[in-house]
């Protein structure tokens, strides 16, 4: 079974450049759920290590309670592979994230063990994503397109989050809004990019895949979904991998 790459954002305005053709066959390793270049993997092992060590944290807090994991093997994968390609766009724009990381407090947030492996991913994750958003702000002062604009009311509407129309919503938004916007923007284009560079390829076990750069959560339904991602795999496709923890 070959890998899948990138597949376009929804929007059918915004480019994208990720998805091409067939693959070699050399590149469908079962042991494989990214491949990142030649040599950069992560690998299935890696997906259950972390899966193991979250699930047994979660068993001794229980008290003999069943345990339902909060998380499912994709969640990881989108996890790791975000640190990825965060950590090549930093070395690209030459932006250096602190050595000093607040793992305690997100351990405290997320309810896991500040030595725990998911917590040190999530959160050099945000803190990289943050330096590099600090990064794009200050490098640029350009504006939304009316094309990503629009992708982002879309995810609004797709979500069923009661929205005014699109003239007014953009019309409505603050100039620091833009900015953060336009920011993120930037971030998920330079991701394409080391994305179409390193030919990364996600296991069709992981079909939507995203690597999520900012999320919404609707103070209704309480329900997150993102409004800028770099997506992966086919549109609508089912998951090869189930989780049933």
């Amino acid at each position: 079974m070959t890998m899948l790459r990138a597949r376009r954002l929804a929007s059918a305005v915004v480019v994208a450049s990720l998805a091409v053709g067939g693959l070699s066959a050399c590149r469908s390793q079962p042991a494989v759920a990214v491949y990142i270049g030649n040599s950069a993997h992560i690998t299935e092992q890696q997906v259950q290590r972390i899966w193991d060590e979250t699930e047994d944290v979660l068993v001794k807090a229980s008290n003999g309670r069943p345990v339902r994991m909060p998380i499912v093997r994709a969640d990881i994968v989108g996890l790791l592979l975000t640190h990825e390609l965060l950590e090549r766009v930093a070395g690209e724009r030459g932006v250096t994230v602190p050595g000093a990381m607040p793992y305690d407090e997100v351990a405290q947030q997320i309810g896991l063990p500040a030595s725990a492996e998911l917590t040190r991913v999530y959160t050099e994750n945000a803190l990289t994503r943050q330096y590099l958003l600090e990064n794009a702000a200050s490098g640029t002062a350009a504006q939304p397109s009316d094309a990503d604009l629009r992708d982002v009311y879309q995810r609004f509407t797709d979500n069923e989050v009661e929205m005014p129309a699109y003239a007014q919503f953009a019309a409505g938004l603050e100039p620091a809004q833009k900015q953060e916007l336009q920011s993120t923007f930037a971030l998920r284009d330079d991701i394409k990019s080391v994305v179409e560079k390193l030919d990364v390829e996600v296991s069709p076990r992981y079909e939507n895949l995203e690597v999520d750069l900012a999320n919404y959560t609707d103070q209704n339904s309480g329900r997150s979904f993102a409004l800028v991602s770099v997506p992966f795999g086919e549109p609508g496709a089912e998951p090869l991998v189930v989780d049933v923890a």
